[in-house]
């Protein structure tokens, strides 16, 4: 075991796992990024891959780009590619999200027993994510090492009570994969309820995550909220051009990002031909929700990152109605385009936005509200500017190397002195 060291476990590659090992590994604490599969476009397993993969993907080189790991070095990633590729072939034949599903659960309970008899051994303290941290955390503690557990959402009981009450509102919305994910519940739940009992310290993305933490009984003095970081901001803000004006909502469509409520707000709104609304990202709604589509909706699947920049770009406000996040990562990627949010207090929002300064902050499953913020948009276009200049700067104010310094940080200060009690959260100073 190398002292003052730290393995990071999660099986997938998102921005902000790679953020937290480069934040381990600009501390000098990271021991190795277990994860699943990492694509090397030069590896011997990335070559088979591009060739194997040639009968399910028209572009198997694009779709395994996406599973790059850039933001550490190669030699500290630790790979199980299994569970992944089994995870990418079941979604690529099409077996249903039911079967995806129980895929994921078994390669990700199998990828977490793996990571803990073959890796663990390697550091002082684990820094893992929910569903993933049981198996690690146990022989952490086993050596007597260190627990981080990195909450990426809203506390389970949280999201479980906002989207069974979604369900009794809207009876006829509940899917087969709905039903399968709430009969599958509570052994999920019982897990991850194990794995927050072992952590020493929880780091929550937001404010909302935290509060959903303390009223599932975490103690104040166990959690610490460290906001993500923004991407590298425009310099200016682009111009928006000509046309309507474009009111997009990226990401995955859904009841629980409350796309259903931002539908009813666009009928309330009546924008005629002033405006458009774009659903850009994964289509989970019912079908029969999607029906009688008020005018001007535009609906796409989810678009490359270049591509979703542009439209950040283009779009006259980001709305995002969102029911439970734990963050909301295209909150910041919008600010950073200058692009003014509207979105809920069950985000990051809170955290981000000061409303009516750099964005609007309305009440989830409130369409009127939506609407209303929607037709300030249109009345007031150059208050909207303000708007896109102010969340720009908010932006450039918290970028990712913020996060990861002050990730560090924490972290480094935790292994020092262990038996100090860590702060129950940054200061607002160091948030914004």
């Amino acid at each position: 075991m190398t002292a003052r060291s730290v393995l990071l476990v999660h099986p997938g590659n998102a921005p902000f796992v790679q953020h937290a090992a480069r934040a381990l590994h600009e501390a000098g604490l990271l021991a190795g990024y277990a994860t699943t599969f990492a694509y090397e476009p030069d590896s011997t397993l990335g070559r088979a891959l591009r060739v194997g993969l040639r009968p399910l993907f028209a572009n198997p080189a694009r779709e395994l780009a996406r599973r790059r790991i850039d933001e550490v070095p190669p030699e500290l990633v630790l790979t199980t590619p299994l569970p992944e590729l089994l995870r990418m072939l079941a979604l690529k034949l099409r077996l249903g999200p039911v079967v995806g599903d129980m895929v994921w659960e078994q390669g990700e309970r199998w990828f977490s027993r793996h990571v803990a008899r073959r890796y663990a051994t390697r550091a002082s303290a684990v820094y893992s994510y929910e569903h993933v941290a049981l198996e690690p955390f146990i022989a952490a503690k086993a050596r007597g090492g260190l627990c981080i557990y990195d909450q990426p959402i809203a506390h389970h009981a949280t999201l479980s009570a906002i989207l069974d009450e979604e369900y009794t509102l809207l009876l006829e919305a509940q899917t087969d994969y709905d039903a399968h994910l709430r009969a599958n519940a509570a052994r999920r739940h019982a897990r991850m309820a194990e794995e927050l009992q072992l952590a020493d310290l929880v780091i929550a993305a937001s404010s909302f995550t935290r509060a959903s933490l303390l009223r599932a009984g975490v103690a104040p003095e166990r959690i610490a909220v460290i906001p993500y970081g923004s991407p590298p901001v425009d310099v200016v803000p682009a111009p928006r051009g000509q046309g309507p004006l474009i009111f997009l909502s990226a990401g995955s469509q859904s009841l629980r990002k409350g796309t259903h409520y931002l539908l009813e707000a666009w009928r309330q709104l009546r924008p005629g031909q002033a405006a458009e609304l774009w659903l850009v990202g994964h289509m989970a709604l019912p079908p029969h929700l999607l029906r009688d589509l008020p005018g001007n909706v535009v609906i796409k699947p989810s678009l490359p990152r270049a591509e979703l920049d542009t439209l950040y770009r283009r779009a006259t406000a980001l709305v995002f109605p969102s029911l439970c996040e734990g963050f909301g990562q295209v909150i910041s990627e919008a600010m950073a385009r200058g692009l003014p949010v509207i979105t809920t207090p069950n985000t990051a929002g809170p955290d981000l936005i000061t409303h009516g300064r750099d964005g609007l902050l309305v009440p989830i499953r409130d369409p009127a509200s939506l609407a209303e913020a929607m037709q300030w948009c249109l009345d007031h276009p150059a208050a909207l500017e303000e708007l896109g200049r102010a969340a720009l700067e908010r932006a450039a104010a918290w970028q990712w190397a913020d996060y990861r310094r002050t990730l560090g940080s924490f972290v480094s200060a935790l292994l020092a002195a262990p038996t100090t009690e860590p702060h129950d959260t940054l200061s607002a100073e160091a948030r914004r």
